[in-house]
């Protein structure tokens, strides 16, 4: 079987000048020993780089003197990305993963920390309209408005009924945080267009695209490396941090300082703006995942069962931990600006 493995990616690797030793598989990527050492094959899907530019940025970061991601290595030939009949292939060093490391706490300040020189190195500013900033506020408020329309009306619909499903009445217990969540994330949309009317540019920088401790990696000296920026994107920075804080609050409930930790790492190196603290925060808080586990329920009406019903109350309650983790976090962020505003007053 190994040598079926060896035998498929052999070509591949001889575009690099290694002969395989031993492949072991982890999901999309393939570890290669070779006599040289270990690295690192990542296989892609076309559509990961149709609209890619993955080798520009990763040059835009060496040019702005940011090393800590991870090498792409080119072929005999100079090419960076190949290609066979099954999909698209680059080769990197092997590096550890974080589990066999150290502490986890320090792993994910480093990781911050990290994220927020990458932030600092290549931001730039870019002009805006009012009219660009108009369309943005009104397409996203828009939709906002629509989905609280849903949400109400599917709670007239509930209390209408002498007996409620499962999840009808889960979802009415719920109801009032998430109409909170919507309220807070609309008024703190609606204070950053207000003050972003007053500004000509905003700040972009390079984001990762997919931040995770997955996607950071470390050597033998315990540097940080970022890999997987496939999906790097000039935008704004809020993105990568909205992005992570969403994924990593999807769990079940925690109440810990940690996550708040973290954030503090970053932006000792890259403090946001008011406009960008306003903005992630309406990104943070807004309910988006349990208002469209509400609107699949509504639209499955004619092919519900028991089995249906049950997994969309655990869904329903999985979507309800992520809105109470936010909560949480978003209460550390305001109560820590709160703070610092009285500081200054007295």
């Amino acid at each position: 079987m190994e040598s079926e493995v060896r035998d498929r990616y052999a070509p591949i690797l001889q575009s690099y000048r290694l002969k395989p030793e031993h492949l072991e598989e982890y999901g999309n990527v393939m570890k290669v020993y070779t006599n040289q050492g270990p690295y690192a094959l990542k296989k892609l899907r076309p559509k990961q780089l149709e609209r890619s530019n993955f080798m520009q940025h990763l040059q835009v970061l060496a040019e702005k003197g940011f090393t800590n991601f991870a090498p792409v290595y080119h072929t005999n030939d100079g090419q960076y990305i190949l290609s066979d009949s099954e999909g698209y292939y680059y080769l990197m060093p092997w590096l550890d993963t974080y589990e066999q490391k150290g502490e986890e706490n320090d792993e994910y300040h480093k990781m911050f920390q990290t994220l927020a020189g990458m932030h600092q190195k290549t931001l730039r500013e870019e002009k805006i309209t009012e009219e660009m900033l108009q369309q943005h506020y009104d397409s996203l408020s828009g939709r906002w408005e629509q989905e609280r329309n849903t949400i109400e009306q599917f709670i007239t619909d509930c209390e209408a009924k002498w007996y409620m499903s499962p999840f009808e009445l889960q979802y009415c217990t719920y109801y009032h945080q998430v109409v909170r969540a919507h309220e807070f994330a609309s008024k703190k949309l609606e204070e950053w267009h207000e003050a972003m009317k007053e500004k000509e540019t905003t700040r972009i920088a390079l984001i990762h695209g997919n931040v995770s401790m997955n996607h950071f990696l470390f050597d033998h000296q315990r540097n940080g490396y970022f890999i997987s920026l496939e999906q790097s994107q000039f935008s704004t920075p809020v993105q990568d941090i909205v992005q992570f804080y969403l994924r990593s609050f999807n769990t079940y409930p925690i109440a810990r300082n940690d996550r708040y930790e973290w954030f503090q790492v970053y932006q000792k190196t890259f403090p946001f703006t008011k406009e960008e603290k306003q903005l992630m925060l309406a990104y943070l808080a807004y309910p988006q995942k349990f208002t469209k586990q509400v609107m699949r329920y509504i639209s499955s009406e004619q092919n519900r069962d028991d089995r249906h019903e049950f997994n969309a109350v655990s869904r329903l309650q999985e979507v309800h931990w992520l809105i109470s983790n936010t909560e949480f976090f978003v209460s550390q962020i305001q109560m820590a600006e709160y703070q610092a505003e009285q500081s200054r007053q007295s």
